[in-house]
C-alpha cells in the first residue's frame, strides 16, 4: 500500500489526535497528553520481567488468579494507548479484516500473559486443553497431538538432523533419485530424505512470507543466513537445531530460503509494476469482470518497496539491525516455545501462530518503517506496539520455563562464544571506521 518516505499518502494512520490535544495544555501538563507508546512498552516489559523472575511460584489456584489479574493489566495497558481502536496501515481486502488481526493479536497477548504466571508443568498441562487436534477442529495423528491425553502432558522425542551427515550413501547399483516404495537404493539417501521432508515446503513458504514483510530481497537472504548461525549457536540447547553442513548451506540457505525469497521478490515486482485501475463493481458490465474485481479486492490497492538505507547514518543502521533482530527472535521463539511447552512440530497451534505473526508482522514492520523513516510520523503505532509486547512475552515464557525445567543450563561452547565475539569486534571496528573515521578524513580534505 503506497506510502512514501517523504510524506503521508493513502493508508497511513489517522490524525495525531494526542498531539493536537497536547498543544492545548501548558508545558507542565503537556507530557501527560502526548502519546507514549515506548513508555507503555517499557512499563509492560518491566512488569512482565518482575512476574517472570521475581515472583514466587505458588499453587495452581493462586497462579490462575494472578494470571487473570495479569491479563486484565495487559488489556488495560493496551487501552491506555492514545486514540481509539487502531486504523490499519492496510485497507485491503477490508479494514475490518485488519482490525480482526489486531483483535486476535490482543487475545494472543492476553493468553501469553496468563501462561507467564503459571509453572512450567501447569503451562504444559493447560496447552493440552487448547490443542485443536483434541477439540475436534483438526483430524490429527497421535504423534501430532499435544500430550498423552487432554490434561496429561508428554515430553517430545528428541530429534536431530545431524545423526548421519554422509552425502553418498548408496552402493554401485544405487540411483540418483530412488523410489523407496519399490525398494530402490538411493545414492544420496540422507539428502533425498531431507528434500522429501514436509518442512522443505514450510521453509519456502515461510521465507516467501518474510520477503513480503521485509520487502528487500538482499536483506531477507542475509536474515536467513544469520538464522542458520543462530541455529548452530543454540543446537546444544535444542537438538532439532543440529543439522548437517549440507542441510545448513545447500538445502536451507542456497535452496529453500533463497527460492522462497526469490518467489517473494518476483511477486513484489509484479505488484509494483502492475497497473491499478480500480472501479466500483456496479460500474463493471460483465459478470466475468465483476468476478475478477471481487478477486482483486484481496490484492493490495497499490504497492511500494521499502528503502531502508541502512548505511545512511548510524541511527538508521541501528534501526535496521533492531528490525532484523526482532524478526530473528520471532523465528527463534517458534522453536523455543514448542520445545519448552512440548508442542509437536506438526501441531496446528504452530501454524496458527505463524499465520498470526505474518499478518501482524506486515502491519508492525510497516508502522515501524514509517516511524523510523518518515519525520511526520511521531508515534510508533498500535500494531508495532502489540508486536513488541508479544515478542517480549514469548521470550520471557521460554526463558522462565527453561530455567525452571533446567533445560537451558548448558554453557555455550567456546567455539560459539569466540566466533560471536570476533564477529561483534569486527562489526564495531567497521562501524567506527565507516561512520566516524571516513567522514572525519573527508572533512579534513575539504578544509
Amino acid at each position: 500500500h503506497k506510502m512514501s518516505r517523504g510524506g503521508r499518502k493513502e493508508g497511513e494512520r489517522g490524525e495525531e489526535v494526542g498531539e493536537e490535544e497536547a498543544e492545548e495544555h501548558d508545558k507542565y501538563s503537556r507530557f501527560f497528553y502526548k502519546p507514549h507508546f515506548l513508555l507503555a512498552l517499557s512499563t509492560g516489559t518491566v512488569g512482565l520481567f518482575h512476574v517472570a523472575f521475581y515472583s514466587r511460584e505458588t499453587e495452581f489456584k493462586t497462579n490462575v488468579k494472578r494470571g487473570l489479574l495479569g491479563v486484565c493489566c495487559a488489556f488495560l495497558l493496551y487501552c491506555s494507548l492514545p486514540s481509539p481502536f487502531p486504523r490499519s496501515v492496510f485497507r485491503r481486502p477490508h479494514p475490518l479484516f485488519w482490525r480482526l488481526v489486531a483483535g486476535a493479536s490482543i487475545l494472543y497477548l492476553m493468553v501469553l500473559t496468563f501462561i507467564l504466571f503459571q509453572t512450567v508443568d501447569d503451562a504444559r498441562t493447560l496447552v493440552t486443553y487448547v490443542d485443536p487436534c483434541r477439540n475436534g477442529l483438526h483430524t490429527c495423528s497421535q504423534v501430532t497431538m499435544i500430550g498423552r491425553s487432554e490434561g496429561v502432558s508428554m515430553p517430545l522425542p528428541e530429534r536431530s538432523y545431524a545423526d548421519d551427515c554422509r552425502v553418498v550413501t548408496g552402493g554401485p547399483m544405487c540411483k540418483w533419485w530412488a523410489d523407496l516404495s519399490k525398494g530402490e537404493e538411493p545414492c544420496f539417501g540422507n539428502l533425498q530424505g531431507a528434500i522429501q521432508d514436509e518442512f522443505v515446503v514450510a521453509h519456502v513458504l515461510g521465507w516467501w512470507g518474510k520477503a513480503l514483510i521485509i520487502r528487500h530481497a538482499g536483506a531477507a537472504w542475509l536474515n536467513s543466513i544469520v538464522f542458520e548461525f543462530v541455529e548452530m549457536s543454540f543446537e546444544h540447547w535444542m537438538p532439532n537445531f543440529a543439522e548437517c553442513w549440507w542441510d545448513h548451506i545447500i538445502l536451507d540457505v542456497l535452496t529453500c530460503n533463497l527460492l522462497g525469497i526469490c518467489l517473494g521478490h518476483l511477486f513484489m515486482h509484479w505488484l509494483a509494476v502492475k497497473q491499478y485501475r480500480w472501479m466500483h463493481i456496479s460500474e463493471i458490465p460483465t459478470p466475468e469482470g465483476k468476478f475478477l474485481r471481487v478477486l482483486g479486492q484481496f490484492s493490495p490497492e497499490s504497492w511500494d518497496t521499502y528503502h531502508w538505507d541502512a548505511l545512511e547514518s548510524p541511527k538508521r543502521l541501528l534501526v535496521v539491525i533492531l528490525t532484523y533482530a526482532c524478526i530473528l527472535l520471532c523465528d527463534f521463539n517458534a522453536f523455543a516455545l514448542k520445545f519448552i511447552l512440548w508442542i509437536p512440530p506438526r501441531n496446528p497451534l504452530n501454524t496458527y501462530r505463524l499465520l498470526l505473526w505474518w499478518l501482524l508482522g506486515m502491519c508492525a514492520v510497516r508502522e515501524f518503517y514509517e516511524y523510523s523513516t518518515n519525520r511526520r510520523v511521531k508515534r510508533l503505532g498500535h500494531h508495532a506496539w502489540l508486536g513488541g509486547m508479544i515478542l517480549i512475552t514469548e521470550t520471557m515464557i521460554w526463558v522462565k520455563f527453561g530455567i525452571a525445567a533446567k533445560e537451558f543450563t548448558k554453557p555455550f561452547p567456546s567455539s560459539v562464544v569466540i566466533s560471536w565475539s570476533i564477529a561483534l569486534a569486527l562489526f564495531l571496528m567497521w562501524f567506527a571506521y565507516h561512520f566516524y573515521l571516513v567522514p572525519n578524513r573527508l572533512k579534513r580534505k575539504k578544509t
